[in-house]
């Protein structure tokens, strides 16, 4: 029995000691390979365009804003709006945009005209008589045109504004598209009326290529789903099996052309029905967001927001980045073929031999190495650490997602760092008060805490005057 015991505790004491700073270290870069290969994974699948991400999927988070799926979204205020329009103007761009459609596209024309109106608190109403009217929108400083044209089928009405827009030179920089309910309630339903659907839409590809290629952004909105519990008697035909079967046409079809599918906006709605008055159009929050996404999508290549990186194209490569990258390059190259000349002689039985005296206990060391091996394999360290820096910082290959305070995303990065600071403790060399360990140790524990604080100062200032002074006592 004491044998087994004193196996056991040997065992337990073997595994404690695999339990230091070097095994954590390799274990992290285990990890960053791991995630490295992960999303290198999802971009052969699934492609690096960030718009596609900001237009197809997305979720709810906690405090109900909206998270596109891999990049980040900027909050657009009405100064930031306007400073992106006046940016894109002085540039001789024209922003014009037309939303055409159905009564759920005048409520997204009606929303974008709400951002951009400067005066707070007022809303943009149109009066009944001109519900099913065309409305438009100017501002000269601007050179601001908004079209709301109103088409409730997809029809030769339709066909033949972007059959206009496809011959002009410069046709509007966003078009925004959708209907079906309409077709829904006038067929009954009928399943005539959805081969007529897919067979106009058919005809817009070819005008809609045109258009793409003239660097206009046109989408098509997926229908969103519908509140069957508050839905009128008169509309009770339009159920979400119907529009799912009008949304799968568009997608057959419109997936091989120029067109950018908006699939997001339903989600968006899909999360906020029970906001919804009349069980078919949108709530104010579900407006709000497909704004803002909108925003994202026209401005953010444009305005060079940290927090907006969809849409945002990766930023040129300067001339310092290029020489630095071209040393650190060219030192990782020599540190590879020094290790692997040292591993063939080692292999070969031709190293070089070092000898110790006995008065050090016959303790075996490796040879001592050259000060151009430490310069090189230091460099190459340096340009691999420096690399996923650029991969995280400046490109969209991790993808990211915007901040937001919780108590509990906010305490349980310090109890887990607490928790691996109780067993990755590792002797000291030093023995006075405030040595080198100590004050290394005290820099991460500030790093850590400043990684978190910018979104906190924002949402609890208190929170963030105490963390920010607290590596000081």
């Amino acid at each position: 029995m004491s044998g087994e015991a004193s196996r056991k505790g040997k065992s337990a004491a073997e595994i404690i000691q695999q339990i230091n700073a070097k095994n954590a270290k390799l274990l992290a870069l285990a990890l960053v390979i791991g995630f490295t290969v992960y999303h290198g994974m999802l971009h052969l699948r699934y492609g690096i365009d960030s718009c596609k991400w900001l237009l197809s999927d997305g979720r709810y988070k906690g405090n109900q804003e909206w998270q596109p799926y891999g990049c980040m979204m900027h909050r657009y205020s009405q100064t930031d709006t306007r400073r992106c329009l006046r940016y894109l103007a002085f540039w001789g761009k024209h922003n014009h945009f037309v939303f055409i459609g159905d009564s759920r596209i005048r409520q997204l024309y009606l929303a974008f005209l709400n951002h951009l109106d400067p005066h707070e608190g007022t809303t943009i109403t149109i009066p009944p008589d001109r519900h099913h009217s065309d409305l438009s929108f100017g501002d000269s400083k601007l050179r601001l045109h908004v079209e709301f044209i109103w088409s409730p089928y997809v029809s030769k009405h339709m066909i033949d504004d972007f059959q206009n827009w496809k011959v002009k030179n410069e046709p509007p920089s966003m078009i925004v598209a959708g209907s079906a309910t309409w077709s829904i309630k006038d067929s009954n339903a009928s399943v005539h009326a959805l081969q007529e659907y897919s067979w106009n839409l058919t005809r817009l590809v070819q005008a809609i290529d045109a258009i793409s290629s003239k660097r206009s952004h046109v989408l098509w909105t997926l229908q969103e789903p519908v509140n069957t519990e508050k839905l009128h008697p008169a509309r009770a035909m339009i159920t979400n099996e119907q529009i799912d079967m009008y949304n799968k046409a568009a997608m057959e079809i419109l997936q091989h052309s120029s067109a950018q599918l908006w699939s997001s906006s339903r989600l968006v709605a899909q999360g906020n029905l029970e906001e919804s008055e009349d069980g078919i159009h949108l709530g104010p929050l579900a407006l709000k967001h497909d704004t803002q996404i909108l925003l994202n999508m026209y401005c953010n290549d444009h305005m060079n927001f940290n927090d907006g990186t969809c849409c945002s194209s990766a930023e040129p490569y300067t001339t310092l980045q290029v020489v630095t990258f071209a040393i650190l390059g060219v030192s990782s190259v020599l540190s590879f073929v020094l290790v692997l000349h040292g591993w063939m002689q080692k292999w070969r039985g031709t190293a070089p031999v070092a000898y110790f005296p006995l008065t050090e206990l016959r303790k075996q060391q490796s040879p001592p190495e050259s000060d151009l091996y430490t310069l090189v394999t230091s460099l190459a360290r340096m340009g691999i650490i420096m690399a996923y820096f650029f991969l995280c910082d400046r490109t969209n290959f991790f993808m990211k997602e915007n901040k937001y305070f919780s108590q509990v995303s906010f305490w349980l990065p310090f109890g887990y760092v607490f928790a691996l600071g109780l067993f990755f403790t590792e002797d000291s060399r030093f023995t006075k008060v405030l040595h080198r360990d100590q004050t290394d140790e005290w820099k991460g524990k500030e790093v850590h805490t400043h990684m978190q604080s910018p979104k906190t100062c924002q949402i609890r200032p208190q929170t963030c005057s105490w963390i920010s002074t607290a590596p000081y006592f």
